[in-house]
């Protein structure tokens, strides 16, 4: 791990940005790296903000350039920081893969500051070509992730090929927006701000996407790429254990809850947690059924000031490809989320409408200046001494008693259709 000066949630930024370019080329030639397997998923659609700065404004819509098919980056944690319930998964999704979402945008930015802007500011949506534009620029059956198809946007008059741009809805999103206005509601928030992006941030144990975390081949799609069991292993120890980025952006958000959809997803953030958890004693492999029956909480630690620091973990079956179970869980979901703003723990502040931000501090935006921080006056530093040191230390300590990673992540296949959304069935006009 770095031992720069830059908080840790600047310096994931200039980390993660860049990775998965450089450990597919710019290591030894062989063996390949592992993390090169995720180039196996092909290229897609791809854009860059016309202006070479961040946008002035929040949100991802904001005028835009096509410069032609690309491998998709590594993801950043999607929200605010200091969001006080994140949401986590293996990996990050891939719809594109799917026919019916092959005019999706992906951003493809060679400025630190745009990257930083787009996952500060992605909340419930993600990008596409409208459907009349795609086919207007040649989108159609030829456009796979495995074809050098390019769409043919017209340059205009100063030589730039602007791409218009619409918000694609994600139904994993949109059900955890869900979930915080149904809190609200039962809570008598009125005039609540509650939006997923600001009280919710979601992100990933590995940071490459994928349609699919598998090793084994599918049979409804041949052509999905599943990875040997020494790739996983290998992604997992760069990633997860040599890099870090996961638990080093986990200390420092120090969210009071965490979402964990999936039992693939459980069974990995268990076995990587054990340690951490100091009620409910979840087991690796344990049914989410069982997982949701009790109270399952992990610490942090300990603040300077004595105070102890945790979390609510929170399991459900996943949202889009287990839509039917997690319909009859949902309910047992947000009891939890109420539970925790009953006891204080989620507090809602009337001078912003949104929760309270947890405990430490957090310059993302202003030091990154892609925007001002909307939280600044009520975040709490740990200390008046930088708060990376300790972060890192309890990084440290969580993976001195990780199991092996083939032990730890040996259970985390994806069963089929585990990510897939009735919105990519194939598009018919």
């Amino acid at each position: 791990m770095s031992t720069s000066s830059l908080p840790t949630e600047v310096e994931l930024i200039y980390e993660l940005m860049p990775c998965n370019a450089m450990r597919s080329a710019q290591e030894p030639l062989r063996p390949p790296h592992p993390c090169a397997y995720f180039r196996q998923w092909g290229s897609y659609h791809s854009y860059d903000y016309v202006e070479d700065r961040p946008p002035p404004e929040p949100g991802i819509v904001h005028p835009a350039k096509y410069v032609g098919r690309a491998p998709l980056v590594p993801e950043a944690l999607s929200g605010c920081r200091k969001a006080p319930i994140m949401a986590v998964g293996i990996n990050p999704n891939l719809p594109a893969w799917w026919s019916a979402k092959r005019q999706s945008l992906y951003p493809l930015f060679d400025d630190y500051q745009q990257y930083a802007h787009y996952f500060r500011y992605r909340a419930v949506d993600k990008l596409e070509v409208p459907r009349a534009d795609y086919e207007r620029f040649g989108g159609g059956a030829q456009d796979t992730p495995y074809s050098d198809f390019e769409l043919q946007v017209p340059e205009d008059e100063t030589g730039v090929r602007r791409v218009p741009l619409q918000l694609q809805p994600q139904k994993m999103y949109e059900t955890y927006q869900g979930l915080l206005d149904a809190v609200a509601e039962q809570m008598g928030w009125s005039g609540h701000k509650l939006r997923v992006g600001e009280d919710l941030s979601y992100g990933n144990m590995v940071a490459c996407p994928s349609a699919k975390w598998t090793t084994k081949a599918s049979p409804e799609d041949p052509k999905l790429p599943p990875m040997t069991v020494p790739q996983r292993d290998g992604i997992v120890g760069e990633c997860f254990r040599k890099r870090r980025y996961f638990l080093r952006q986990l200390f420092q958000s120090l969210p009071s809850v965490l979402l964990c959809f999936s039992q693939s997803t459980a069974n990995a953030l268990i076995s990587e947690l054990k340690e951490l958890f100091v009620k409910g004693a979840p087991q690796p492999g344990e049914p989410l059924e069982s997982l949701m029956s009790r109270e399952i909480r992990l610490r942090y630690g300990a603040a300077p000031d004595g105070s102890e620091l945790g979390a609510r973990v929170i399991f459900a079956p996943h949202i889009t490809g287990d839509s039917a179970d997690f319909e009859k869980s949902r309910a047992r979901v947000i009891e939890q989320l109420l539970e925790e703003a009953r006891a204080g723990r989620l507090a809602l502040n009337p001078q912003t409408g949104h929760l309270r931000r947890p405990k430490g501090a957090c310059v993302l935006c202003t030091l990154m200046r892609i925007g001002p921080c909307d939280y600044e006056r009520e975040l709490q530093p740990l200390s008046l001494q930088p708060e990376k040191p300790a972060q890192l230390a309890r990084v440290r300590e969580t993976l001195a008693v990780s199991p092996p990673v083939p032990v730890a992540w040996g259970d985390t296949d994806e069963e089929a259709g585990e990510r897939f959304d009735s919105g990519d069935l194939p598009w018919t006009p």
